[in-house]
């Protein structure tokens, strides 16, 4: 069921996340990054809301190739929401700004060893949108309605752990954590108003 791109939908998102008690993680003597959850429209009007994605680029030292939120690590004098939106207008042209901005989820440690803060925002103008190719290799527009999916969130078994891993089969693309587990609490917490906590969930040895 697609997911109309509409602003009653935005400001149920807007109010499900400010009831939300998302969780922040002591970055004291860590490395500390942001990352932008953007909600815009699909590729079709048939896809309806959708939630915005890129692959990495192969020329990438770390994570070539691998599914992405825009983001990275924070400058000095900037706050983790400026990172967000700076990361944004670099590594895909969007411009926004606090007028776009919906809520916060948890934030959740790497296996890279960062904090990595998510800040949700709703995009309605993405004509300008353009991957910058020294760090993003396509941009893609996942429709929230795929997350219906029998199978669309999947729990793995780790020998020898107690906690599962995450993996999201969303159509053709399967995404892992942490970039799934994002995109989880924001179809929880976010769309439905369900309190969901995602960062247990293992990553994979690919994720450092």
């Amino acid at each position: 069921m697609p997911y109309d791109f509409h602003d009653r939908f935005r400001d149920a998102i807007g109010t499900n996340l400010a009831a939300f008690p998302h969780e922040q993680i002591d970055t004291q003597g860590m490395r500390h990054a942001a990352v932008a959850l953007t909600i815009l429209a699909g590729d079709t009007p048939e896809d309806g809301a959708s939630m915005l994605l890129t692959r990495r680029t192969s020329k990438l030292n770390k994570h070539a190739g691998q599914w992405a939120l825009p983001g990275g690590r924070i400058d000095p004098g900037e706050d983790a929401f400026q990172a967000a939106l700076r990361e944004m207008r670099e590594e895909i042209n969007l411009e926004l700004d606090e007028t776009h901005f919906l809520g916060r989820l948890d934030d959740i440690s790497s296996r890279s060893g960062y904090v990595i803060s998510p800040y949700v925002f709703w995009a309605t103008d993405t004509s300008a949108m353009t991957p910058n190719p020294d760090e993003v290799a396509s941009i893609h527009r996942i429709p929230l309605g795929l997350f219906e999916g029998v199978d669309a969130v999947q729990f793995i078994d780790v020998e020898g752990q107690i906690e599962k891993m995450l993996r999201l089969q969303l159509g053709p693309h399967r995404i892992h954590s942490p970039t799934g587990a994002f995109l989880l609490q924001l179809w929880e917490a976010g769309v439905h108003g369900r309190p969901t906590r995602v960062k247990q969930h293992l990553h994979p040895d690919w994720s450092k």
